[in-house]
């Protein structure tokens, strides 16, 4: 299989797994740290990304975005990547959620998750991902109805639960088991 990696960081000392790295056939790896390089380009993360094959990609969301936005123009047919961090919330409108237990009502903006609001109020509440897919933030929701937006649940379970670091309110309160 024809391959090459790119392994950006902030400097060497910050990136893992560089010894075994440099075991790996060195004119298929391209380590470029930001502060000998600078920030990578498209180009420096595209530019060799294979005819009819496919780009894997995990990083941060700035990273991520430039590589979904220059994708279209190269010669690849698949693309695959995960986040290092939450997702950005798109399209989020301002909702409350009611803590059951404290009975504190918490505003949520429309640019900020209920886990993000909540572990203000609750920092031990768990979670993990923040991107809707392991579980850990999930809540039994008590009334009100959930926008979910995770891959996690099913259509039974979305009845009377929601991931809270993905997931928001379809208008109005929700109250929650918290």
């Amino acid at each position: 299989m024809d391959w090459y990696f790119v392994y950006s960081g902030r400097s060497r000392e910050s990136m893992p797994f560089l010894d075994e790295i440099a075991t790996w056939d060195p004119e298929r790896v391209f380590v470029r740290p930001d502060d000998e390089f600078g920030l990578p380009t498209t180009a420096d993360l595209l530019g060799r990304a294979p005819v009819g094959g496919a780009v894997y990609c995990c990083g941060p969301t700035p990273m991520l975005d430039a590589v979904r936005r220059g994708f279209r123009d190269t010669p690849s047919t698949a693309l695959h990547f995960e986040r290092f961090g939450a997702p950005p919330v798109i399209d989020g409108k301002e909702f409350e959620v009611q803590l059951v237990n404290s009975g504190q009502v918490l505003t949520v903006p429309a640019d900020e998750s209920a886990l993000d609001v909540i572990k203000k109020t609750l920092p031990g509440v768990g979670y993990s991902c923040q991107q809707g897919f392991c579980g850990t933030c999930r809540v039994k929701v008590l009334a009100g109805k959930p926008d979910h937006r995770e891959r996690r649940l099913t259509d039974t379970e979305q009845e009377t639960e929601m991931l809270i670091c993905v997931s928001r309110s379809d208008g109005g309160r929700l109250v929650l088991d918290l």
